[in-house]
């Protein structure tokens, strides 16, 4: 009895969390914080985020596809526990697409990221022929 009221309580508590429109960090500060949600987030001691900065043009397009899919997935598991809210689902179909953008410009100019992408239509595999973003780093 104890464990299902309290776990009904904090389910309610969790709840009371999300019911009026949160506030959101824009995807660059989520990305870095780890969380989207600026009434979610607590700084741990004194633990300042780094700032991510690229070096290239490779790596600026992948860290802003990063952020804009970060912060879809976010919203995406927000909406799970709120389908009703509009202006949520909308900012998120907006990342989505801007994501789908960024990761279609990515691999037109650098190759695909993932095994099941859209623009894996040819043989050999691309993966086998480019580097993956990682390997860039060392040369490998």
């Amino acid at each position: 009895m104890y464990n299902y009221y309290f776990n009904e309580n904090m389910y309610r508590s969790n709840n009371d969390l999300y019911r009026n429109t949160p506030s959101l960090y824009n995807p660059t500060v989520g990305f870095n914080n780890g969380n989207m949600f600026s009434n979610l987030y607590t700084q741990y001691k004194n633990y300042k985020p780094e700032n991510l900065i690229p070096k290239n043009e490779r790596e600026k397009l992948l860290l802003e596809l990063s952020q804009i899919s970060f912060a879809a997935h976010e919203l995406k598991l927000y909406l799970d526990l709120n389908p009703n809210d509009s202006s949520m689902l909308t900012l998120f179909n907006d990342y989505t697409k801007k994501a789908n953008a960024l990761r279609n410009e990515y691999e037109s100019k650098y190759g695909i990221l993932e095994s099941n992408s859209d623009n894996n239509n040819e043989t050999p595999f691309a993966w086998e022929e480019e580097m993956w973003p990682w390997e860039a780093k060392f040369n490998v």
